[in-house]
């Protein structure tokens, strides 16, 4: 598959619309778990990820290694996400805005990505990148600009947050069940 891809990647870079459509359509969820491990709103996840698209397909002659271009794209998302952060700074959505009579519902399902919604920014990202979209140790420490220890370090201590909040979660959940 890998040849495959690097073959799209190719055409892609000399212009060929459909092998660049047929790689955004294959890193489609890729390009979405990773905006949403930055982002937390539906919409800016879609503007993220639409700018990424566009950035990408003006920029892709910028591959120096097709085989590198999940990695490559990565950090397009990456970046987008980063610009509409900095571009709403300041900015409070109205749906972050308690409602009268709000009450948070206890009751729903755990599932995996509640408890990484949990975790703090870096610790999101690099689970999202790792597992997720399972990119390598050795991409993921290309793509965010740090060495292979360190990501395995964050890897570590990322999954030890993430059954932290996916247990606390879990008891959460069962004590209100508990309850009624």
């Amino acid at each position: 598959m890998r040849v495959w891809m690097e073959r799209l990647v190719k055409k892609a870079q000399n212009g060929d619309k459909d092998a660049f459509l047929q790689l955004m359509q294959e890193h489609e969820l890729a390009m979405y778990r990773t905006a949403k491990a930055i982002l937390h709103r539906e919409d800016d996840v879609e503007d993220a990820a639409q700018e990424a698209v566009c950035r990408a397909f003006y920029k892709i002659g910028e591959v120096r290694k097709p085989r590198a271009f999940k990695a490559w794209l990565m950090r397009v998302v990456i970046n987008c996400c980063y610009d509409l952060l900095r571009d709403q700074r300041g900015i409070v959505p109205l749906e972050l805005l308690p409602e009268k009579g709000y009450t948070e519902e206890w009751d729903t399902a755990l599932d995996v990505r509640e408890s990484l919604s949990k975790l703090g920014e870096n610790d999101r990202l690099i689970l999202t990148l790792y597992y997720l979209n399972d990119l390598s140790v050795r991409d993921v420490a290309r793509l965010l600009g740090i060495s292979e220890g360190a990501v395995k370090q964050r890897l570590v201590h990322g999954r030890k947050r993430f059954k932290e909040a996916y247990e606390t979660r879990e008891q959460e959940g069962r004590a209100v069940s508990y309850e009624k």
